[in-house]
């Protein structure tokens, strides 16, 4: 796996050098592509000829009188490394020839099957759940702990979700949160968590101010908290003081796989042991996670339950067997599965479970091989943004946006988007496990947890602990195989330390947002194989030098924190650049190339914290294939450029807009920053987010009559009827003809109208801590299309509202398709 990773990075220079700017010759163009065809032909071919190609690229950005002994040295570069590949190709076919008949399940050889995602539902445990639902709501005033415990891949989780979701729930507590704490728990990080369930934004305060906000917040209030994955009695200990007695039914519903701590947490109250799977629940739960809705193939029903039978009523088992499964159609493989996962069944149950998981594993192609072991960079049990691994792995060059949609990986998905993507994922315990062991014995990563000795050979290195400086005071050597370097450790020093980048000329990843470091390291901008780069930044950055840069993000570890960065004029020139964010940015016009033509960045997709001023036509016209776009930026960075706005219409391909406004006061409020007119949004707009600021009502309705508008986000708005200051918002006739997606949050509505037709294609409607809001459109009833109604801290009335409102759609159509939700009631 180590080899395929190395192959796949190979192959991404090899392909950033043919898509350079650089003037090669023809026949080195000619070679470059021959060599990135047959590296692409080897699963397990290592290289470290990248370094030779990169000194080449480097000598003729230097020096242009050079280029043509340059051009020279690099074919005969590229001419060599096509024979040697060759060479080496022979002797792998010779090898598999001589291998053929005698290939293992885990062979490279094994179909590249799907793997199904661990969904959140649940099958079986209706008993279980009963009972549990009794404790949850039964009469007992006090705050009570039920205890969940079972071993790993069991379904404790699972279990608590389904819990924790169900509308019979929802609907009797006040307020829920959710944490996971783990072996290794940051206690912050869990009061973080929480405190945004009850939505504070508290990021700057020390850890005993925010457990005091937090109870603060839970009291008189009644909530449920589910405490997932205890591992300890003093875990338990260390966060047990931050949920108040009320003597309101609150509850806390905990997993754990020890039955000590379970015992403990819950006394007097006996825990609820989780049971494996009877043998009719297990096979509903292999079918569907095999087959989807279909019913499963007479040809592999026999086999089929013999593979159930053998994953011994485990959840987590059947789940990740029946994925690797679910696209395999000759029996001869359903056979090789059953034999290999009954040779494992003697083994104790978590032996098996993790052999189970080992065998999946091995069932996948190797570019999903290397992209699961991925997910072992990050901390156990964390949340990961799948965009930001997305681009990850391309940086890495383990992923191709083609096809890569059609299929599933081992996860979980953990939060959605309003359309429904997956925003954020986790893997389980037990699989996070299974990427060190298959990692390391790769010498593939290296976790540094606290940080030792680094090996060398390491290919992905990653700091989860301090102290991370120890480590970079040492003088160690080069690291020359090293291409990603990331930390999680989230502490700001206040005196800085170097990181030594001299001894990582070669890195392709630096993720440094949790290193502490509040600057960018020395030595940054001669790293020129750099595709991925993530730092706590602020002022001005130079990273004009970094011409690979594929990914580029300057975020503060605390999120509600802007950091206002000024990008050098030579970031014009770094012609790979795909996604540039920070929260608030500013870079100068594209230089023009002829006549009245500018710059294009021609591979930019996506743009986030564009300050006001930054938006001419000019600009547009350098960025004007990107199709996301944020402009973000304080009051006054809007009055410089009273109708930046209107530039829009030169970004054509442009499909999802934010615009933002920090650091709001009342005074910003008295600031209207009116939408363009029609003509000037692009007409591919879908998605439109609207933060921070005032709108009247005749905005909206330059917003209602954008033809391909899917998702509206208006987020901390005060939304004004007219100059008198009625907070309402009246939407016209012509409606929003394509909106499926409204979010409404913070504040500034009191009343909403509208026609029965003014949102004919509505499926989802959230209204988040607007506690002034009475009414929505009571035309809602008559909806065919909407499907679910969500208010997070909203009034008991307006529930009520809702609630008739569903009441009265189900006796007028004489259906049940529109849900309503109340969360965080006030």
């Amino acid at each position: 796996m180590a080899d395929y990773a190395a192959v796949t990075s190979l192959m991404g220079t090899v392909h950033l050098i043919s898509q350079s700017s650089l003037d090669f010759q023809e026949s080195n163009k000619e070679c470059s592509k021959s060599l990135y065809e047959k590296v692409g032909s080897l699963l397990e071919f290592l290289d470290d000829s990248d370094n030779e190609l990169m000194k080449d690229v480097q000598i003729m950005e230097k020096d242009e009188h050079i280029q043509k002994e340059a051009n020279e040295r690099l074919r005969k570069i590229l001419e060599q490394a096509i024979e040697d590949i060759d060479s080496v190709k022979e002797k792998l076919i010779n090898q598999r020839n001589l291998l053929a008949g005698n290939c293992s399940l885990g062979d490279s050889t094994s179909p590249r099957s799907r793997v199904s995602t661990l969904e959140n539902d649940m099958v079986g445990h209706s008993d279980e759940q009963a009972r549990v639902w009794g404790e949850l709501t039964r009469h007992s005033s006090l705050l009570e702990v039920i205890s969940i415990v079972g071993m790993g891949g069991i379904g404790k989780s699972t279990f608590a979700k389904k819990m924790f979701s169900a509308a019979s729930i929802v609907k009797v507590f006040d307020v829920r949160g959710w944490i996971t704490v783990s072996k290794d728990y940051s206690l912050r990080n869990m009061l973080l968590s929480l405190l945004q369930c009850v939505n504070e934004e508290l990021d700057k305060k020390p850890d005993d101010k925010l457990a005091d906000c937090l109870q603060k917040s839970l009291k008189g209030r009644k909530y449920l908290i589910v405490v997932d994955d205890i591992w300890s009695t003093k875990a338990w200990d260390d966060i047990r003081q931050w949920f108040p007695e009320n003597n309101n039914r609150s509850r806390i519903l905990l997993t754990t796989r020890i039955m000590e701590v379970a015992r403990y947490a819950s006394y007097p109250k006996n825990p609820f042991p989780m049971r494996v799977l009877h043998p009719e629940e297990s096979w509903n739960l292999f079918c569907q996670k095999a087959f989807g809705k279909n019913d499963c193939p007479a040809k592999f029903e026999k086999v089929g339950k013999v593979i159930v039978g053998n994953c011994n009523g485990l959840p987590l088992m059947i789940s990740v067997t029946a994925g690797s499964l679910s696209s395999e159609k000759m029996l001869r493989k359903w056979h090789e599965v059953a034999q290999s996962v009954s040779s494992l069944v003697n083994l104790k149950d978590y032996q098996h479970c993790s052999g189970v998981l080992a065998l999946s594993y091995k069932h996948l192609p190797s570019h999903l091989k290397a992209c699961f072991l991925y997910f072992r960079v990050f901390k156990k049990a964390s949340e990961i943004s799948v965009e930001n691994l997305i681009r990850l792995w391309m940086a890495e060059g383990l992923f191709k946006l083609r096809g890569i949609g059609k299929r599933r990986s081992l996860i979980v998905a953990c939060k959605h988007s309003l359309d429904g993507k997956i925003k954020t994922c986790k893997i389980h315990d037990l699989l996070h496990d299974l990427c060190l062991r298959e990692s390391e014995s790769e010498s593939l990563l290296y976790v540094s947890n606290p940080p030792t000795n680094v090996p060398q050979h390491g290919r992905w290195v990653s700091f989860h602990q301090e102290p991370m400086r120890y480590f970079f005071s040492l003088p160690f050597p080069t690291y020359g195989k090293t291409r990603s370097l990331h930390f999680f450790a989230v502490k700001y020093y206040k005196l800085g330390f170097e990181l030594g980048l001299h001894r990582f000329k070669l890195l392709r990843v630096l993720d440094l947002l949790g290193s502490g470091l509040t600057r960018l390291p020395d030595g940054l901008s001669n790293l020129v194989s750099l595709r991925y780069l993530r730092a706590n930044c602020s002022g001005y950055a130079p990273i004009y030098k970094l011409q690979n840069l594929q990914f580029l993000s300057f975020r503060n570890v605390y999120k509600y924190t802007p950091v206002d960065l000024h990008l050098p004029n030579g970031t014009w020139k770094m012609s790979q650049l795909r996604h540039l964010d920070s929260a608030i940015f500013y870079l100068c016009s594209p230089p023009k190339v002829s006549g009245n033509k500018y710059r294009v960045l021609e591979n930019l997709q996506s743009v986030h914290g564009l300050r006001p001023d930054c938006c001419t036509k000019e600009m547009f016209e350098g960025i004007k294939k990107v199709k996301k776009l944020g402009i973000c930026g304080e009051s006054k960075h809007f009055c410089d450029a009273p109708t930046c706005l209107d530039n829009l219409k030169y970004l054509p391909e442009l499909e999802a807009l934010r615009i933002s406004l920090y650091h709001r006061s009342r005074s910003d409020f008295l600031h209207r920053h009116p939408v363009p007119c029609v003509s000037s949004f692009p007409r591919n707009l879908k998605k439109l987010t609207l933060q921070g600021t005032r709108l009247l009502s005749s905005p909206l309705t330059v917003i209602s009559k954008l033809p391909e508008l899917e998702v509206l986000k208006l987020k901390a708005i005060k939304l004004s009827g007219n100059a008198l200051e009625e907070t309402a918002w009246e939407v016209s006739d012509m409606g929003f003809p394509k909106l499926k997606f409204l979010l409404i949050e913070k504040k500034g509505l009191k009343y909403w109208t509208a026609t029965d037709d003014s949102f004919p294609c509505l499926e989802r409607v959230i209204i988040k801590n607007c506690p002034s809001f009475q009414k929505i459109p009571e035309g809602f009833a008559y909806s065919t299309a909407l499907k679910r109604i969500e208010l997070w801290g909203c009034t008991p009335s307006l529930v009520t509202f809702a609630t008739n409102i569903q009441q009265e759609q189900q006796q007028i159509l004489g259906n049940n398709i529109l849900q309503v939700y109340a969360y965080d009631r006030i």
